[in-house]
């Protein structure tokens, strides 16, 4: 009987997984990535992760996870001996609190605009682990002179202020 049981469960999934994949061959399931390709959030989604926003705000600007792919926010907390020069005091259970964070809501993984650009924009050899070397970042801040560091260039809200919000 059980076995019985098993091979029932094993169609209905098999007739699900067919199903899916006639839907796709047939072209209506381009229609569900298009609709959500083109409902993309204008600029990027704020930080709503209140730990994400003590811990990393408490030294710079928090930065939005989608700003950046999942295999950069990889990178960076794989080196948390060195994060741009400091050493990062993190438990194990806040490493992977915030790396499951950042990964989770990554460029890639959220539908929004500027993502969706910086995504667009990268070729990934090597891997970007700054927002401000990214393709995207560069080209959209051409007019400004690196050289002059009166403003920092990754304190996104020294000149866009709905930037915590996701306003760029």
């Amino acid at each position: 009987m059980k076995s019985l049981s098993v091979i029932s469960k094993s169609l209905i999934i098999l007739s699900i997984i067919t199903n899916s994949t006639l839907t796709y061959a047939d072209g209506d399931g381009g229609k569900i990535f298009k609709d959500w390709f083109q409902s993309k959030s204008p600029g990027v989604s704020a930080v709503k992760f209140q730990q994400y926003n003590e811990i990393c705000g408490s030294c710079h600007f928090p930065y939005q996870p989608g700003l950046l792919p999942a295999v950069s926010w990889e990178k960076i907390m794989s080196n948390t001996d060195n994060h741009f020069g400091i050493t990062l005091k993190l438990s194990a259970v806040e490493s992977r609190t915030m790396t499951r964070y950042l990964l989770d809501n990554s460029a890639g993984h959220v539908n929004d605009e500027v993502s969706y650009n910086i995504l667009r924009s990268l070729k990934f050899d090597p891997i970007v682990i700054q927002i401000t070397k990214t393709p995207y970042f560069v080209n959209k801040h051409s007019q400004l002179d690196y050289k002059d560091n009166t403003k920092n260039i990754g304190q996104c809200d020294n000149c866009h202020q709905g930037a915590i919000q996701g306003r760029y």
